[in-house]
């Protein structure tokens, strides 16, 4: 197993990865206040993502930090390359899957009430 370590003074929120023509980017996005998410997209440069992915919930930032150097040591042992000189050109589509995130999640919450004195249908 190898180690690979990440300097800087400042928390890793986005990271570039290259091998050949292939580009990876991994982004830490806030979905909900207190919840994060890493989201990964994948294709080539010149164009859109053709992969998306997202992992998560992380209850903390540092989780999804964790979480987002964990994705990158399998990408580095996978032969992907850090490039750090390049920007990050898929944010916009990154933010947009953290935001279907949250709608989703917020569309699941309900509220489910037990009435016992409520009958039971029979088929």
């Amino acid at each position: 197993m190898k180690l690979h370590y990440f300097h800087g003074r400042d928390p890793l929120h986005t990271l570039v990865l290259r091998r050949g023509e292939r580009r990876v980017e991994l982004h830490i996005k806030k979905v909900d206040s207190g919840i994060w998410s890493v989201v990964a997209l994948a294709g080539e440069p010149e164009g859109h993502p053709d992969i998306t992915r997202c992992r998560g919930p992380y209850h903390d930032q540092e989780r999804a930090g964790s979480a987002l150097r964990a994705l990158t040591g399998n990408l580095l042992e996978r032969g992907y390359e850090p490039c750090r000189e390049e920007t990050a050109q898929w944010t916009v589509r990154a933010q947009r899957l953290a935001r279907d995130l949250r709608q989703k999640a917020q569309a699941n919450q309900g509220k489910y009430v037990f009435d016992p004195d409520q009958f039971e249908p029979t088929l």
